[in-house]
């Protein structure tokens, strides 16, 4: 039987030469081949163009796995693909400011609001609405986030992955993130700058976010998915 999503929701930023990330590391992306240059030197005969990329693992829309924080945890490579292809749920936290905690009672109010509880190995998105002040000055710690108290309670609820539209979850006057690291020591994945969440409201999906098969990966750049059931 042919199963075809009713709607197709992309949830990552298009990444470009110099973008904004996190750890300020270069996202570059130059010319390996040109149309002009093969052209030329065959006569015609070829034309075709390509680039290289530099870029660190944690750049835009990306996957956290638990190396990332754990030594000798789960690299990329590694993690199984049914913890990457899940049943997803979006909660609706955009009523938080800047600089305000997203607490317990505040998941559960979103869960009640959403017509269903936070159930276990899904994927939880949460909703930050911040999507308009990615690339802005102080885009980085701007923002909400998830204090360790709310992560160690999702970790009790069983939840296989955590997402969002926030680039990062920890409190910024934490620096040493122990948000991360509650979320990767549990083998709980995050994914991280996403946009258009605001499009899966009230919907049923399966959330999708492969990323490339690195060896002793601790992250990687995806473009997730919804299939909107």
């Amino acid at each position: 039987m042919t199963m075809v999503p009713k709607e197709i929701v992309d949830l990552g930023h298009t990444m470009f030469h110099n973008m904004p990330n996190i750890g300020g590391a270069a996202v570059a992306f130059w010319p390996v081949n040109s149309f002009d240059e093969l052209e030329t030197l065959s006569d015609g005969k070829l034309s075709m163009e390509s680039r290289m990329m530099l870029l660190p693992e944690h750049c835009g829309t990306h996957l956290d796995v638990p190396r990332h924080c754990t030594r000798g945890a789960t690299d990329v490579a590694d993690v199984p693909l049914e913890r990457l292809v899940l049943p997803g749920h979006l909660l609706d936290l955009t009523h938080r400011q800047n600089g305000e905690a997203i607490t317990i009672a505040d998941l559960e109010a979103a869960a009640e609001a959403s017509g269903r509880a936070i159930q276990p190995g899904t994927a939880l998105l949460v909703w930050a609405g911040v999507e308009d002040d990615w690339g802005k000055p102080g885009f980085t710690l701007n923002r909400p986030y998830v204090p360790t108290e709310t992560a160690h309670w999702l970790v009790e609820q069983e939840i296989a992955l955590f997402g969002t539209d926030l680039i990062g979850m920890d409190d910024p006057t934490e620096w040493w993130w122990p948000t991360h690291r509650i979320w990767l020591e549990a083998n709980i994945c995050m994914v991280q700058q996403m946009c258009n969440l605001g499009a899966l409201a009230g919907k049923e999906f399966l959330f999708v976010a492969v990323p490339l098969k690195l060896r002793d990966g601790t992250g990687c750049p995806v473009r997730p998915i919804a299939l909107v059931m």
